[in-house]
């Protein structure tokens, strides 16, 4: 009895949305690299609900999405954190790549991996409320 009160008490205390989040349904959203700019900015999404960030590069180079403090916040679909490596996400040229998260609220910041492409403006604001 006292097991079966235990495991009830942790299944309680498990976060809701891990419990309850329908990937299936997330809201897609569209962001594409650009050589010297991400499209569209500022990015506005839904805090707490689950979205799928697909990241198009239409250039002749890879390019990466730096955002750190955006995807330390957020809570990603099962696999999708492997996506982001050290708050990056690596997209090669010519492809896209797909990731699902449910955003925290707040104003982020993001750039390009690129230090050349920060210079020229590839930089972009995501705001969560």
């Amino acid at each position: 009895m006292r097991l079966a009160l235990l495991i009830a008490a942790f299944l309680a205390a498990a976060p809701v949305a891990a419990q309850t989040t329908d990937w299936g349904s997330a809201r897609q959203f569209d962001l594409l690299a650009l050589p010297d700019e991400f499209q569209p900015n500022p990015i506005r999404l839904e805090a707490g609900q689950p979205v799928k960030l697909r990241f198009f590069n239409l250039g002749q180079s890879a390019s990466s999405f730096s955002a750190e403090d955006f995807f330390e916040a957020a809570r990603f679909r099962p696999g999708d954190s492997e996506l982001v490596v050290d708050g990056r996400v690596q997209v090669p040229a010519g492809e896209q790549v797909e990731v699902a998260l449910v955003p925290a609220a707040g104003r982020y910041h993001a750039r390009s991996g690129n230090p050349l492409r920060r210079r020229v403006g590839a930089r972009i604001d995501i705001i969560v409320e």
